[in-house]
């Protein structure tokens, strides 16, 4: 037995040294999931390339919401072009076809993850974020609104960037 054990350690080679690199793989693992997974203040609201959006001295904190982004000649929906504004401007009438069918879709698969973790359908909140380049016609905007508010997200929210002064 005491054999085995002196097979073991040997006190001429040292102590039996650890291993870093499985260490340092498991605690980076660790640190990405954290950082991936930590937001300190809200919903982090990353503007759609193209879009210049306007400047605010809001405090408040941004919520999670479905995004549609207007800009150049573009609607867009969680980064999918939608409808065209200048076909949307050529219509008389403010409702948009095209991005009610999208917040259609969205409003039904957030309905039935409620329905999958248990909430009651009532509890749908409709809050949709609207990124809109500084030089868009209100014109537009309205419709986009009008839209929004028609398909049930009537829980709508302006993005802008925070001011520094």
């Amino acid at each position: 037995m005491s054999r085995r054990r002196n097979k073991r350690f040997d006190p001429r080679r040292g102590q039996a040294g650890i291993t870093m690199t499985s260490l340092m793989d498991i605690l980076t693992t660790l640190l990405l999931f954290v950082l991936k997974s930590f937001v300190i203040e809200g919903e982090a609201v990353t503007p759609v390339p193209g879009v210049t959006l306007p400047e605010s001295t809001s405090l408040a904190v941004a919520q999670s919401a479905v995004v549609i982004a207007i800009f150049d000649d573009v609607v867009m929906m969680e980064g999918e072009v939608v409808a065209t504004v200048s076909k949307a401007s050529r219509s008389r009438d403010l409702f948009i076809e095209p991005l009610a069918a999208r917040l259609e879709e969205a409003r039904e698969k957030s309905l039935e993850i409620a329905r999958l973790r248990g909430e009651s359908e009532e509890e749908f909140m409709g809050k949709v974020s609207i990124q809109g380049d500084r030089e868009i016609h209100f014109a537009i905007l309205q419709r986009v609104m009008y839209t929004c508010s028609q398909s049930g997200f009537e829980n709508i929210a302006l993005a802008v960037i925070e001011s520094s002064s």
